[in-house]
């Protein structure tokens, strides 16, 4: 699991909030990737997420790939590094993958750009 580089995980009051971004992939390319593998992670990866909904943790999560690995998002709430990268620790998908650590400053603002015609 890689770990950010920046210490900017730490929430400060008078920043927005901050979430986390579990991206995982495959360790195996696609033409190399055992399916039944994934699909008897399953359960487990069910449970795991279903643990951090419970804790207030889970933000969003979803299926998705890379252009030659499958892979899989999850965003969630803590309270800083140390405790994201222990809660990403308990995904099963660990096992035939990597989780790396996406440290996700979020923005609000008016999105209108001006512009003359």
């Amino acid at each position: 699991m890689n770990q950010p580089s920046s210490a900017a995980g730490h929430n400060q009051p008078d920043r927005l909030p901050q979430f986390f971004a579990l991206i995982w992939r495959a360790a195996q390319k696609d033409e190399d990737f055992d399916p039944q593998e994934f699909e008897k992670r399953i359960p487990r990866l069910m449970e795991w997420l279903r643990e951090l909904r419970e804790q207030g943790h889970l933000v969003a999560c979803g299926g998705g790939g890379f252009v030659e690995h499958a892979g899989g998002l999850t965003i969630i709430r803590a309270a800083d590094v140390d405790e994201a990268l222990r809660l990403s620790a308990g995904s099963p998908m660990n096992e035939i993958g990597q989780t790396d650590l996406m440290v996700w400053d979020t923005y609000f603002a008016n999105l209108v750009v001006e512009r003359d015609f």
